[in-house]
């Protein structure tokens, strides 16, 4: 593991962010707990770290970089726990350079900062520091110092926050990892596929292999990898819930076994899955149940073929890092042995694995299917979940989708759906909730939509599905989509 870079926050949304930077410029990293200790960590053989994060929590990730600097590791400070360090190690910590966040920055001639250059930025909560002598600076901010340098140790900290979309962020952080770690550019689509392949052969030397696919990205591209691992000796699970998106069911069944050539099972439980959801109107009582059923389909299929000796699941670094990864304590066991479980996107994160789909070779049906909750339709019901409410939602679903397509908005979308919910006006009836979200900033804010599109979808909505009675657009913001993405 010597040549990847470790990172620690004490925000995942943060860490997240730099692992996928460095990734993105093909330069392996991986989030860390901050609780994991530095001889832990150092096990793990890395060739740098980065800790980032602000005042918050940072007196822990500070005596982090001390140890990792201490025994040799590269180690890089950013945003607030650079000030926290410059305190910890002696210096002082003034007032904030600019209220107004508007600075003049000044780097100094370091290979932190090749191909950087400085001027007016926004740096927002940036304070002055006064050095001791064992600290050089490394930046200032309108002529006041914002970073430095350990003048014994490989330790560099500065004040300068982590922010989506941002060149210069992305450029230091490739210096870091190039110039002063040594690490190389080798985290390559093509050595990523070879490590996945290898990850399942090792996991699967003989026997049948299992791989649940749900027609997403993430179970596809693990069972194309499972294919090109064991070959012959896999089977894939299709499991059609009832609450997945008109013609959906077909459509993944086509795709898996005539587009990829996989034999796959088809178990149709529309029934058991209405059934266990019953009287249900919690959103994280319906995930945990979709889940719950979901596992014991795939436990069913594992007693109907006693020659399956590993399990392949979809989990993505994302599930794990955000606490959404059901699957990754999963011991499934039958009499007479235990199975294995592998996982072999748990180290990608969505967007590594959509650029993998690509280089799979997978169809445009799977590259650009849009994220869909593991309870489908039913956690886009508010309230309790029945066929007609399916029904109802599948329809507008399909009509709002159909008229976002047809206008051509779809490709600068990150998400567009409909929802339902009762109508407190009209007993019995219900209204649609139409939502698309469009990303910016690390955000995903509700997309600038043309009203002819909002209109033609609402008139197809109340026409084609006579129990909504009531179309209506969200402007809300969403809270998830770090998460999922």
């Amino acid at each position: 593991m010597q040549n990847t870079v470790l990172v620690f926050s004490t925000s995942p949304a943060l860490s997240g962010l730099v692992a996928r930077t460095l990734r993105c410029r093909q330069i392996h990293c991986t989030p860390v707990d901050p609780e994991t200790g530095v001889e832990t960590a150092l096990a793990m053989g890395p060739a740098g770290v980065v800790t980032a994060g602000d005042a918050d929590g940072s007196q822990a990730l500070c005596a982090l970089a001390q140890g990792f600097a201490q025994a040799g590791v590269p180690t890089l400070a950013l945003g607030g726990v650079a000030a926290a360090l410059c305190a910890c190690l002696g210096g002082e910590v003034g007032s904030s350079v600019s209220q107004r966040g508007a600075v003049t920055l000044s780097l100094g001639d370091h290979a932190l900062f090749t191909g950087i250059s400085g001027g007016e930025r926004v740096l927002r909560d940036v304070r002055q520091l006064r050095l001791p002598e064992t600290l050089l600076p490394l930046a200032t901010a309108t002529e006041q110092v914002i970073g430095f340098a350990h003048a014994a140790w490989p330790l560099y900290a500065l004040q300068y926050p982590m922010e989506r979309n941002d060149p210069d962020a992305a450029q230091m952080l490739e210096n870091f990892a190039l110039n002063l770690c040594g690490v190389s550019a080798s985290w390559t689509e093509e050595a990523i596929i070879r490590r996945a392949v290898d990850a399942i052969c090792q996991a699967a030397p003989a026997g049948r292999v299992l791989c649940a696919v749900s027609g997403g990205v993430d179970s596809c591209v693990c069972a194309r990898l499972a294919s090109l691992a064991v070959g012959e000796r896999l089977i894939c699970l299709f499991v059609d819930t009832g609450l997945m998106r008109r013609d959906e069911p077909q459509k993944v069944l086509d795709t898996l076994m005539r587009d990829l050539g996989l034999v796959v099972a088809h178990v149709d439980a529309h029934e058991a899955f209405l059934h266990a959801l019953n009287g249900v109107t919690n959103e994280n009582d319906k995930e945990r149940i979709a889940s719950q059923l979901m596992t014991q389909m795939l436990v069913k299929q594992l007693d109907y073929d006693p020659e399956i000796s590993c399990v392949v699941m979809g989990t993505n670094f994302n599930d794990a890092l955000f606490g959404f990864s059901p699957s990754a304590q999963i011991v499934l066991a039958r009499s007479g042995g235990t199975l294995s479980v592998c996982e072999p996107a748990r180290d990608l994160f969505k967007d590594e694995i959509r650029r993998l789909a690509t280089a799979l070779d997978l169809p445009a049906s799977i590259t650009g299917r849009r994220p869909f909750p593991s309870s489908g339709l039913a956690l886009r019901i508010i309230g309790p979940v029945t066929q007609e409410r399916l029904d109802l939602l599948r329809t507008a679903d399909a009509c709002f989708s159909e008229e976002v397509r047809q206008g051509g908005h779809e490709k600068r979308l990150w998400q567009y759906y409909a929802t339902l919910t009762s109508n407190p006006e009209q007993p019995g009836t219900y209204v649609a909730v139409l939502r698309a979200l469009q990303p910016a900033q690390g955000n995903a804010y509700a997309a600038r939509l043309p009203f002819d599109v909002l209109e033609r979808a609402s008139e197809r909505i109340r026409k084609e599905a006579p129990g909504i009675t009531r179309v209506l657009y969200d402007l809300t913001p969403s809270a998830r989509y770090g998460e999922l993405e």
